[in-house]
């Protein structure tokens, strides 16, 4: 069943509210109409099967028939530099559909000068909501504006119980090599992981030092060196799954 979302102050005493471009998107592109059952999700965690009682050009009303609740048990945070051109869309949009639940954009000394305008994070946070509803997520990923990495670590440390990854091409040729799954041998039940991508030049040491000195740990993808985009969405997926399997 198709699955849109409705923001929380449009959904009040079991009667929700599609308004503007939402609207005609629903009854003029789906082709919805009065008496027809959709399912609907506030971005917060709630999801509703709802049935369309009115259609007009700018507003759609309903009823909700019946709430479901279902987030994550665990929260990944993926702190990532910015890959040039429009790969940072799809880095959202892919990120968004396997659960990252917050990309927190980070600057490094290597990164490309970003510039976050409110028309661009605007657009961003689209993506992620466009994400949500074609993925069936209840919940919606957060875009952060941009931080610089020794904060970003910083908060990293701040959040209890996590265990924080630094993929680092520098770690190929470690005699002792880490990879993710050694990471979560110990089978220790974690409330979530940080993620750090680092920007196309990679990190330089004295960040990696920096991150370690932390509890950040750093960790090998494999032999081959991925781009930007690529290591953010293999990382998060390799953390999720050990996460979902150790919750």
């Amino acid at each position: 069943m198709s699955h849109f979302y409705v923001r929380p102050e449009d959904i009040k005493e079991n009667i929700f509210a599609i308004n503007g471009k939402q609207a005609h998107y629903v009854s003029n592109v789906r082709r919805f109409k009065t008496a027809d059952e959709i399912m609907i999700f506030d971005g917060m965690g709630n999801s509703y099967k709802a049935k369309i009682t009115s259609v007009n050009k700018n507003k759609i009303l309903g009823n909700i028939l019946s709430h479901s609740y279902k987030i994550s048990d665990f929260i990944v945070k993926l702190y990532t530099s910015i890959p040039k051109g429009n790969r940072f869309e799809w880095l959202i949009e892919k990120c968004a559909e396997i659960g990252v639940s917050e990309i927190m954009p980070i600057k490094t000394k290597r990164s490309m000068r970003a510039v976050f305008s409110k028309n661009k994070l605007e657009r961003y946070e689209k993506i992620s909501t466009a994400a949500s509803s074609q993925c069936g997520r209840n919940n919606i990923m957060k875009i952060n504006e941009p931080l610089d990495f020794k904060t970003a670590c910083k908060n990293a440390f701040t959040d209890k119980n996590f265990i924080s990854i630094l993929p680092w091409e520098s770690e190929n040729n470690s005699e002792n090599k880490v990879f993710i799954n050694n990471i979560f041998e110990k089978k220790a039940k974690y409330n979530g992981g940080s993620i750090f991508i680092g920007p196309e030049g990679g990190f330089e040491s004295e960040e990696v030092e920096f991150a370690k000195s932390l509890g950040i740990q750093t960790v090998t993808l494999g032999n081959n060196i991925l781009r930007l985009e690529t290591a953010a969405f293999v990382a998060s997926i390799l953390t999720m799954n050990f996460l979902e399997n150790f919750k």
